[in-house]
């Protein structure tokens, strides 16, 4: 009891005890220990109760600047930002019509003459005329690895040498502009005179937050603002709360990482490149050199100073007086605690960025075929939402628009399009498979998954990155090519497949 209870129950008991059963139960109430304060989190202040625009707008300049810099500089993030767009959108998510006729069929025909279309505008998409679609495709997921987020603006274009009219602006996100919030930098509204507010260069409805429109100007050299509808506009990033507007790059978690390490890695590269440079060192026994107030390198036996360090290529050896010893340097740098310190955060680095420690390190010391196989698996697994995110938000909304004007151009003919729109816009997108561990092994689990209906045929040619049709019309294409050559290989490979020898014996 506190001295209060005690002056309470000299006048109370019974109000004392009360007093101290509340505050046992209290003590003894559950909670989870993450949210109690002991003496060890005390002093851990938190923003969990910020709007999340209100921690992305203060947050995002700084991060994406950070970011930026560690992928010039660092070549572990630089790296996992490579492989992520790599495996998530390859050479492009490949785009295919699956447009059906009314007996439930894919019409040939119609995804023929759509597919043909939508390639015609894809070489001219990017209203510069430097990137390729798929090109811009690979572009916006590095923008959005670096910066959270990425840019389109719809954009009609007059030449008349263009298929269609219809073509994609690139912006940075820094070009979104702040100038005309109605919110100020710590959240506060500066307006509540319309439903409409502007957040971050984001003009929203603040009864449903649809977007409306976006504000953009020149981060360089200032200028004029320019305000663009949503419908102009395509703004894709990782949703993580509802109502948030902008978004940030998943790489925040392991930026302090990333800088540490670099840091670290420079010093102790500094400290090996020094010690190796000094390659022994003379000692003195007497004071003389001492008492002459000179350095040791100055003072010779007879008292006068001439210079005594010389360089031997890359080595030092530095000379001090007849009677001194020599002491060779040992350049134990780096440490063997080095490496697996170095390891240990490239780990954590790894877990931060989704990418497995063997791929952002480039070291696969110690893998075995099983090994792989879990971190392949695992990998893509955490690749499959970050492809079909990028359909959605990059994809999807820029290819309906393609159609659209190919139809209105005269370019592309399709009965009833707009009335039956939905339909002609159905189709699907390939995001790049991932080549086998071992070729053979895979080869024959995928046969017996197919023989024993666990797997289709569409599904093994999916996970490869291909198309299952595409397949058959190389198939196609082989053997007419067989056929025109006067070639017949197919008995060869099930000879070779059934008895290697006797193939080998019958081509001696």
């Amino acid at each position: 009891m506190n001295s209060l209870d005690r002056f309470i129950s000299f006048f109370s008991p019974s109000t004392a005890y009360r007093r101290q059963l509340f505050r046992d139960a209290l003590k003894k109430r559950e909670t989870y220990a993450a949210a109690k304060t002991t003496r060890l989190t005390g002093n851990w202040t938190t923003t969990s109760t910020a709007d999340v625009n209100n921690v992305i707008s203060l947050s995002s300049p700084a991060v994406r600047a950070r970011v930026r810099q560690l992928l010039r500089d660092f070549p572990y993030l630089a790296r996992a930002a490579k492989i992520l767009v790599d495996y998530s959108v390859g050479t492009g998510i490949i785009y295919q019509s699956k447009v059906k006729g009314s007996d439930g069929k894919l019409d040939k025909k119609v995804n023929t003459r759509i597919e043909d279309a939508v390639k015609w505008w894809m070489d001219e998409a990017d209203a510069a005329g430097k990137l390729h679609y798929y090109e811009m495709m690979r572009l916006a997921k590095r923008q959005d690895c670096e910066s959270g987020e990425f840019l389109l603006v719809k954009a009609m274009q007059k030449d008349p040498n263009r298929y269609v009219p219809y073509a994609l602006q690139m912006y940075e996100v820094d070009w979104l502009t702040s100038r005309q919030d109605t919110y100020g930098l710590y959240g506060l509204a500066r307006s509540t005179d319309s439903t409409k507010e502007v957040r971050q260069g984001i003009e929203y409805d603040n009864q449903t937050g649809r977007v409306t429109g976006y504000y953009f100007a020149d981060p360089t050299y200032g200028g004029d603002v320019t305000y663009i509808p949503a419908q102009q506009v395509v703004h894709g990033f990782q949703t993580y709360r509802p109502g948030q507007l902008r978004g940030i790059s998943d790489f925040a978690p392991g930026v302090i990482l990333a800088n540490d390490l670099a840091e670290y890695m420079d010093a102790e590269i500094d400290g090996a490149k020094m010690a190796a440079k000094w390659v022994a060192f003379v000692k003195t026994k007497t004071p003389q050199a001492l008492q002459s107030g000179l350095p040791y390198s100055q003072v010779t036996a007879g008292g006068d100073t001439q210079e005594k360090i010389e360089e031997l290529a890359n080595g030092i050896i530095e000379y001090l007086r007849p009677d001194e010893d020599i002491e060779l340097a040992s350049a134990n740098r780096p440490g063997q605690t080095f490496q697996p310190f170095v390891r240990l955060l490239l780990t954590m680095l790894a877990v931060t960025t989704g990418v497995p420690f063997e791929l952002i390190s480039g070291e696969y010391t110690g893998l075995n075929f099983s090994t792989a196989k879990i971190v392949r698996n695992d990998f893509a697994q955490q690749l499959r939402p970050i492809s079909m995110q990028h359909i959605r938000q990059f994809g999807m909304p820029t290819i309906g628009p393609a159609i659209d004007y190919a139809v209105m151009s005269g370019k592309l003919y399709l009965p009833n399009y707009w009335k039956n729109r939905r339909r002609y816009l159905e189709g699907e997108w390939q995001p790049p498979g991932m080549d086998a561990v071992d070729p053979l092994r895979e080869a024959k689990s995928q046969i017996e998954a197919i023989s024993f209906g666990l797997k289709s045929r569409q599904q093994v040619a999916r996970e490869r990155g291909v198309d299952l049709e595409d397949i058959y019309k190389d198939q196609r294409a082989d053997l007419d090519m067989q056929e025109e050559y006067g070639l017949n290989l197919t008995a060869a490979k099930t000879n070779a497949a059934n008895n290697p020898a006797a193939v080998n014996k019958e081509g001696d």
